[in-house]
């Protein structure tokens, strides 16, 4: 039979937890109304042999040391209200005190999901509508140029972007125009940044707006050359600002700036290029494998100055005016695409569309009868805003000389586009893939401008001519007395384009619309035909030839994903002119880009 006093261990042991719980009541939190001193109850222990001496001395060094200003209670407040206006309660029952814990639950609980931060981490709902992105590019560029090109290509757009060009060569002070620059060759190193907010205002209504670098207002670039202004700083453009409805399922209206909605390539429009006006997007699935697309647009690409006018027209003293003001040269771009889809197997995909679009009064007109003083005419409105290179030229003014003096007089000049442009485009598209880890893709583009006619064109180009032939000369009578003249219009309106990629990320591109991983790559090779006038050269790719139209050649390239998100890039470019003197350029292109 176990007991207690059986075992004087445990008794001492016993008696020490006593003690020890004496002590503790020794404390004004549990003892209330009468205090216990622990202490003494030790020493009468230890008296009647209970415990050791040197047992109780131990229980008292791990005694806990109480401050006297822990020991007094705080006062209890009196009810009422004080003269601040603060009021006291100096008993709440308990039925009181869980109702208003459950009140502030309650609030606590609806304000915590209303804002996004019942559960940790989780941020406020407004973030959770905005979303982020952009990307950063540097890139290395090099172009080499052919030492037996031609330098006889005239710059028209730096003509027409200053006071107007003098192209009477007997004219007093006369100067040559500006030439392109077909010989030196280059190198530069350009950066390009771009960052983006997207915000879902409600469930149909999203917003977009995007910043980015860019030398000037291009619409064909956002880069930034390195060291250009002496290493100072980049200016930032508003690249995108739209609005999105979604009005119903599968239809989208974009308003205001906005990426391409059609699905094309650089062939036709350059990969930066944005679109100011309004586009209408739809799709759908109409059968297993089978989906419809198709985009309807209406852009505006100028607007003319509400100023438009002139204040030294010919005198009123003289039989003029005084001044005139000119109507609206505004130009637009009508633009329709309908396009499908199909899933042939689950390993083969195809995609083709057909699409229609209608460059409205872009085409140069001849101005009104302009004397040689003035300083605008009616139709220098249309000379293109922005221009880079291939489509054919002719002037705009027609200009009264100086009667005075008539073959010595100025012949002040703005330059237009020659030709219509009213563009069937088809695209098609084939990708093959065995794996997710391997793909090919084949695809393909051709363009015709239906609104080009060479007889109409001929009779007034100053550029896209065949190469000079030798012809007798008309001022004396010798027959073997020749000269050399430019051949005949050569330009054309249709342009091509193949290109075949392989790799695990088969879009892997400077564009920034790919996700990848470490390890992902393509590679690339691409043929190009494009005819003078079969796109506006002002859209089309700014990197191949020297940017614009009439040009052929090849290109090759790849990517590979160093990291997340994060590619180095390789392209090589070899273009040559199609019509007019030589004009050969190759250019490479070396990117680091990354995109969050």
């Amino acid at each position: 039979m176990n007991t207690t006093t059986g075992h004087p261990g445990r008794f001492k042991l016993a008696l020490m937890g006593c003690a020890a719980t004496a002590t503790l009541l020794a404390s004004p939190a549990l003892a209330q109304e009468r205090r216990v001193d622990g202490e003494k109850i030790l020493e009468l222990l230890v008296a009647k042999g209970v415990i050791s001496k040197s047992d109780a001395d131990a229980i008292i060094s791990q005694a806990e040391v109480v401050e006297p200003q822990q020991q007094a209670r705080a006062p209890i407040p009196q009810a009422g209200v004080g003269a601040d206006g603060t009021q006291t309660v100096a008993y709440v029952s308990p039925v009181v005190r869980e109702q208003i814990a459950q009140q502030v639950r309650a609030e606590l609980g609806t304000q915590a999901q209303a804002e996004g931060w019942s559960k940790p981490g989780e941020t406020p709902e407004w973030t959770r509508r905005i979303q982020l992105y952009g990307d950063v590019r540097v890139r290395g560029e090099m172009r080499r140029y052919d030492k037996d090109n031609g330098d006889i290509f005239e710059n028209f757009s730096a003509m027409n972007a200053g006071e107007p060009f003098n192209t009477n060569e007997e004219s007093p002070g006369y100067a040559g125009p500006p030439f392109i620059n077909t010989l030196q060759n280059r190198n530069r190193f350009r950066l390009r940044g771009r960052l983006g907010v997207k915000a879902q205002i409600a469930d149909w209504i999203s917003a977009d707006i995007r910043l980015a670098t860019g030398a000037d207002n291009a619409p064909v670039s956002t880069n930034q050359t390195l060291g250009a202004d002496g290493t100072g700083k980049y200016h930032l453009w508003v690249d995108r600002a739209s609005i999105r409805l979604k009005p119903v399922q599968d239809v989208a209206i974009d308003i205001g700036r906005f990426a391409n909605p059609f699905w094309s390539s650089d062939l036709m429009f350059d990969n930066d290029m944005n679109f100011d006006g309004v586009a209408l997007s739809g799709g759908g699935v109409v059968t297993d494998g089978v989906r419809l697309f198709g985009t309807l647009g209406a852009f505006p690409i100028f607007n003319t100055d509400l100023n438009f006018g002139t204040v030294n027209a010919r005198p009123v003293e003289e039989g003029g005016s005084g001044g005139r003001h000119f109507k609206s040269q505004d130009r637009y771009l009508f633009a329709a695409q309908a396009g499908v889809e199909f899933q042939a197997s689950e390993n083969i995909s195809l995609k083709l569309a057909g699409g229609y679009f209608h460059f409205d009064n872009i085409q140069a007109q001849l101005s009104a009868p302009c004397y040689w003083y003035e300083l605008v005419c009616s139709t220098d409105a249309l000379r293109p805003a922005f221009q880079q290179f291939g489509n054919t030229m002719t002037p705009l003014r027609n200009v009264i000389a100086n009667p005075n003096d008539p073959d010595r007089s100025p012949e002040n000049q703005y330059f237009g586009y020659a030709s219509k442009f009213q563009i069937l485009h088809i695209r098609g598209q084939l990708d093959y893939k065995p794996s997710d880890s391997f793909g090919v893709r084949l695809e393909g583009d051709f363009v015709k401008n239906l609104g080009w006619d060479r007889t109409s064109i001929a009779n007034r180009a100053l550029n896209n001519l065949g190469g000079q032939v030798r012809v007798p000369n008309p001022n004396t009578p010798d027959p073997n007395d020749t000269m050399l003249v430019d051949g005949p219009y050569a330009g054309g309106d249709t342009g091509w384009q193949a290109r075949l990629t392989v790799g695990t990320v088969l879009n892997l591109n400077g564009l920034g619309d790919w996700s990848a991983k470490r390890g992902d790559w393509n590679a690339y090779v691409a043929y190009r035909r494009l005819e003078s006038d079969a796109v506006v050269d002002a859209f089309a790719d700014s990197d191949f030839h020297i940017g614009g139209t009439n040009n052929r050649g090849w290109q090759i390239g790849g990517n590979y994903a160093i990291a997340k998100n994060t590619i180095l890039g390789f392209r090589w470019l070899a273009a040559e002119e199609i019509v007019d003197a030589p004009f050969s350029v190759d250019r490479g292109f070396i990117d680091l880009m990354t995109r969050f």
